[in-house]
């Protein structure tokens, strides 16, 4: 039996998902406590409208969306930043010589920004739990799983 080195195999086993997976997890990036759709299915946390039916107040609302803009634009950031570890881990993965250290190195960058943006994203939840009050907080949960509960 022989075997050959064929890239197109490599490319849609091996390349394929892992790219797939990091655009995948892209979205994930984004800081909200209740997640609410837009027509394009982004997420874009809470709205005025949400945190108005909970009964916060106007500074409450103002301090969360505050958090949350600056939260965005943080992740925003890191996502934009990510595009190279995705670029390094296909060049290194479809080089003729296939360079496992470098697909690694990509690999552990890419994993070192998902967990930077997981800890942002948790940031952003506790800054705006902070701000609610127990009862405000289980009256979002009560929301969010009754929005879980429609997808």
């Amino acid at each position: 039996m022989t075997h050959f080195f064929d890239p197109r195999r490599l490319l849609r086993c091996s390349v394929a998902p892992l790219l797939l997976a990091a655009v995948v997890a892209s979205p994930l990036a984004s800081a909200q406590t209740t997640a609410v759709q837009s027509t394009r299915g982004e997420h874009h946390g809470l709205t005025d409208k949400t945190l108005q039916t909970i009964g916060a107040t106007a500074d409450q609302r103002a301090k969360i969306l505050s958090i949350q803009s600056q939260a965005r634009a943080d992740l925003q950031a890191q996502r934009q930043a990510n595009g190279s570890a995705r670029l390094e881990m296909a060049q290194a993965l479809t080089a003729p010589m296939v360079d496992s250290s470098a697909a690694e190195a990509a690999r552990q960058k890419m994993l070192a920004r998902m967990d930077a943006a997981s800890q942002r994203m948790l940031q952003a939840r506790l800054m705006i739990a902070a701000v609610l009050t127990p009862d405000q907080r289980q009256q979002l949960l009560t929301i969010e799983q009754r929005h879980r509960g429609r997808s």
